[in-house]
């Protein structure tokens, strides 16, 4: 993302794009062929600039409607609904993705402006680029924990610290902010290329993915085809839509970050990067929306507040007696197998 910022002013600014002298040396005749070459170069440079500047402008009319839906999943979960720990996770993933689409737009606008530092561009830089690596984790974390809960119900409930939800999102916030920074430290200041820095970021980029996709598979098999199909609640849906869309949308420039990396020869402010920056602020914009759909899914038609369709769609126990026709059972009440009536199965509190 950084290199977008240093790069993007220098194409910017050249509104030529290639300029005479770079087909024509002057010390030959200027040639037919030579001259339609530059005819083609400016017109395909200006059309690039024209292009980009419509997908900046998309992404910031993105941006705001994803500000505006996250924004309100920030004041549900902050101020209106009971704190659980799963919901701690949804938090921050909203605070962390608010952040990334707030940043994306400064990024945006001051590529236009073209008046900013090398400092604020490491600061706006590190700022969205931690935002997008904690929602990242986040999002490994909650499937991750709720495939743990699938596979290992029993040892899931009863070993769960009661706060390891908040403890994993504030080392989640201090690791990313002091990463990202020390990176991008790093590339504007020290070395440009950060070998060893690159290669511990690839290698967590693609750790990262492959337990996303693996836990995302198991949940949907354990969910789908396992015996206890009760299990097949509003909050594995949204968990697994939360996976598949953030596949689909971060993967490409996930991949194209990587390669670029690598020293691979890619030109960094092509129109490919653009594409791929939109569909990430897509990505952040969307999950608003798939926790009300799902929320909304088969419920009543009539007005509902968006503090109960949120609800809804992150509320485990709820659905699950519904689909039993009962009464959610409160886990200090479960017993399990070779416990004696009336003793509980374990002193966690926390919410499955």
């Amino acid at each position: 993302m950084e290199q977008d910022q240093q790069m993007d002013p220098e194409l910017r600014g050249n509104t030529t794009g290639v300029s005479l002298s770079e087909v024509w040396d002057g010390k030959e005749s200027l040639t037919e062929d030579k001259f339609l070459s530059y005819l083609e170069n400016q017109d395909y440079y200006l059309y690039i600039l024209k292009l980009r500047d419509i997908i900046c402008l998309l992404q910031m009319l993105l941006a705001f409607c994803g500000l505006a839906g996250n924004g309100v999943v920030i004041w549900l979960l902050g101020f209106c609904i009971k704190r659980k720990p799963f919901s701690v996770y949804i938090f921050n993933l909203a605070c962390a993705d608010f952040t990334f689409l707030l940043f994306n737009c400064i990024v945006n606008t001051t590529f236009w402006v073209q008046e900013h530092s090398a400092v604020f561009n490491m600061l706006t830089s590190s700022v969205e680029l931690s935002s997008f690596v904690v929602g990242v984790c986040l999002l490994t974390a909650i499937s991750t924990e709720r495939c743990v809960s699938v596979l290992y119900p029993i040892w899931y409930r009863c070993h769960r610290p009661a706060h390891l939800s908040s403890i994993l999102c504030a080392v989640f916030w201090g690791l990313a902010l002091c990463a990202v920074t020390a990176w991008h430290w790093c590339i504007f200041f020290v070395d440009s290329k950060c070998y060893g820095i690159n290669l511990v970021y690839n290698g967590l980029c693609i750790l990262t993915f492959l337990v996303l996709f693996v836990s995302g598979v198991t949940l949907l098999i354990r969910v789908q085809c396992g015996s206890r199909r009760r299990q097949t609640t509003r909050l594995y849906v949204t968990i697994l839509i939360n996976v598949l869309a953030f596949l689909l949308l971060n993967l490409p420039f996930s991949v194209y970050h990587m390669i670029y990396l690598t020293s691979v020869p890619l030109s960094y402010y092509t129109i490919d990067v653009h594409i791929f920056r939109l569909l990430m602020v897509l990505n952040s914009g969307v999950n608003p929306i798939i926790y009300f759909f799902v929320g909304r899914y088969r419920q009543p038609h009539g007005r509902k507040a968006l503090r109960e369709v949120l609800q809804s769609a992150l509320n485990h126990e709820e659905e699950a007696a519904e689909q039993r026709g009962g009464i959610p059972v409160p886990r200090e009440r479960m017993i399990l197998p070779g416990t004696q009536s009336g003793q509980t199965s374990c002193n966690s509190t926390s919410e499955l």
